[in-house]
């Protein structure tokens, strides 16, 4: 087949290049015996498009994470690839909106049941409401990859959060998420599945924050997440298989096939979970289409569900042309 791979050329996480990942997919594509047919999106969009009409694609593995340098227009990239009526891979325009903005996302997930911390929005600064979640974590209700988070995003009272939403406002992260802390352990829940389910593989990873210094709270922050000379980043490594009962693993399933189920996820998620002292578990996030890229997570916690990263790209291929 002719895979057209569809991919934001402006971006460049901290520690990742786009056009590595799509080195990296080029590769196990021809291992598999495709063409792929690499189709940067950067500022010309219409030029993006009439690329990836005349590709002759049979199917689009839609890398973009971003349209026009922007991060919040990754759904309208995706809205483009899926205007072409082609077999597309991963999860839909609709279902990137949702996972965007976390308020409504936990709202359709609480709405099926899955368990999400209490939270409210912050649309602007200083009109923090009285009824916040305390403990809380105050976070950008529409970014990902920890985006604004610090230790101090943790706060112990409401001025404290009146603080954390104020930061955010001076860097233009508002609106706001505060949402109830969950103190515990940290699991990455890897979901491979079709769009209509049920879900193929499931891998737990977990974020080890056994090193955060006493007193300190333990999260992951975006330094922890991509500043790999941080103390932040050598204090919270993450490692796949998480080493927790049975029963918590089936529990961490059951909650990851609701929340696929509920947000129409497809090919690949990841969710991050909190698990308090009580064993209850928590939804704290949902990320569809996440980072393929050689060392990112999904590699790592491949080879526990005994596939390879070809076993995966055609394990993608299959169900985006199904769907």
């Amino acid at each position: 087949m002719r895979v057209a791979i569809a991919f934001s050329a402006q971006r460049q996480t901290p520690d990742t290049d786009l056009r590595e990942v799509v080195a990296a997919l080029s590769d196990a594509l021809q291992e598999l015996g495709h063409i792929p047919i690499p189709v940067p999106l950067a500022y010309d969009v219409a030029a993006f498009w009439h690329a990836l009409a005349g590709s002759r694609a049979d199917v689009v593995w839609n890398l973009c994470e971003e349209a026009s340098g922007r991060a919040g227009r990754e759904l309208h990239a995706a809205a483009l690839v899926e205007l072409l009526d082609r077999p597309v891979t991963g999860t839909s325009a609709a279902t990137l909106a949702l996972c965007l903005d976390k308020s409504v996302c936990r709202q359709v997930l609480a709405g099926s049941g899955v368990p999400v911390p209490d939270a409210v929005r912050v649309a602007v600064a200083g009109q923090v409401p009285r009824d916040v979640p305390l403990p809380a974590i105050v976070k950008p209700a529409c970014q990902d990859g920890s985006v604004g988070i610090d230790r101090d995003s943790v706060c112990a009272d409401r001025a404290a959060v009146e603080s954390a939403v104020a930061r955010l406002g001076d860097q233009g992260l508002l609106p706001a998420l505060v949402e109830g802390y969950v103190d515990g352990r940290e699991l990455n829940v890897l979901l491979l599945g079709p769009a209509a389910g049920p879900l193929a593989h499931v891998a737990i990873g977990e974020i080890d924050l056994s090193a955060v210094p006493a007193g300190a709270p333990r999260v992951l922050t975006y330094a922890g997440k991509w500043h790999p000379d941080s103390d932040e980043f050598l204090r919270t490594p993450s490692h796949y298989p998480a080493d927790i009962t049975p029963q918590l693993a089936d529990r961490v399933r059951e909650i990851g096939e609701h929340a696929f189920a509920a947000l129409h996820l497809s090919g690949y998620a990841r969710l991050d979970l909190r698990v308090d002292a009580e064993g209850r578990c928590f939804v704290i996030d949902v990320n569809g289409n996440p980072d393929i890229s050689p060392g990112a997570g999904l590699q790592r916690a491949l080879p526990t569900l005994g596939l390879s990263f070809a076993d995966f790209v055609a394990l993608q291929l299959q169900w985006a042309w199904v769907r």
